[in-house]
């Protein structure tokens, strides 16, 4: 296999494992999103360590500059990750995965204001086809008049929505510290900070209900926070920006597709036509322009989206 399709298969294996997410969500029994991040963390850092132990990596992990912007990244991170695992519990994955990827609509209204980017014709039309996604997601299949503002479903739409808007800080607080720090660092980093947030939860875990659920959460961890990403990092370093955020849309089609078929989830006309937009919306916005789009088409294949640009400046491990 050439380092080229070596570095592709990582990425698609990556992302196909995050596709599993609302597997284990609906595994995991009696435990609160807060316990089951916590212990999918810990499980999943247990692993990243030994790996970087037996690889000699173990020095990638010291700290340098901007360690409070760390900080925030964890803080966001976590936040990110209680919002899309609550809106699993109520919406279910598919929806959940879709309304994450809304964050170029935030990022269209931030960026400019945190990092100084100008939006340009690229990220407006990324907005406008954001919110035509979101529209036909959030619609409930009989219409915006059957929807039900005191039940779960609105619930599970807000925790979605919350959870692209933390995304997007994500990214934004990804690019300002790429610098200093690679992409493992910065999960490393991020996830420890998020376990002394959740290990309140944790604790008030019942110890039979910890036992009953510890083998799912066991390989939770291992492959989701640990495997996937490492197999994401490598990936990433290996292929250029938009190549990386093409295939990266492999995660919401893998987790709609283990959705339908392993959970039996329905999936309705709205959320197929909402997946469309709100995935061409995430292609468009890594894109540097519609000339960028051309040549690499035609083969020119030199870009550096926005998206991409911390992984792509990342160590191949």
């Amino acid at each position: 296999m050439s380092a080229s399709y070596k570095h592709h298969f990582e990425l698609l294996a990556a992302c196909m494992i995050y596709g599993t997410v609302g597997i284990f969500m609906e595994l995991l029994r009696d435990m609160s999103v807060s316990s089951i991040l916590f212990y999918r963390l810990l499980f999943g850092l247990i692993t990243i360590f030994v790996y970087l132990s037996i690889t000699g990596k173990l020095g990638q992990l010291s700290l340098k500059k901007r360690k409070k912007y760390l900080l925030l990244l964890g803080l966001l991170y976590v936040s990110q990750m209680f919002c899309y695992y609550s809106a699993i519990r109520y919406l279910g994955a598919s929806s959940a995965v879709l309304l994450l990827y809304t964050d170029p609509i935030y990022l269209t209204f931030l960026a400019p204001l945190l990092l100084g980017e100008k939006n340009t014709g690229r990220t407006i039309l990324a907005l406008f086809l954001g919110l035509v996604g979101v529209f036909y997601v959030t619609r409930p299949e009989g219409g915006f008049e059957q929807l039900d503002i005191s039940g779960n479903y609105l619930k599970g739409i807000l925790y979605g929505l919350l959870g692209g808007l933390f995304s997007s800080g994500v990214i934004i607080s990804v690019r300002f510290l790429r610098d200093e720090y690679n992409g493992l660092t910065q999960l490393f980093w991020q996830s420890i900070i998020s376990l002394f947030f959740l290990a309140p939860f944790a604790v008030k875990v019942p110890g039979t209900v910890l036992v009953a659920n510890l083998q799912a959460l066991v390989l939770f961890g291992v492959l989701i926070t640990a495997t996937a990403a490492v197999l994401y990092m490598r990936g990433v370093a290996g292929v250029t920006a938009v190549t990386g955020s093409i295939l990266t849309l492999v995660e919401p089609v893998s987790c709609i597709f283990f959705d339908y078929t392993v959970l039996g989830s329905s999936i309705h006309r709205g959320m197929l036509v909402g997946s469309v937009f709100i995935l061409a919306a995430a292609l468009v916005v890594s894109l540097e322009s519609f000339d960028s789009l051309k040549k690499w088409i035609f083969g020119e294949r030199r870009l550096f989206g926005d998206r991409w640009a911390f992984e792509a400046e990342a160590e191949e491990e």
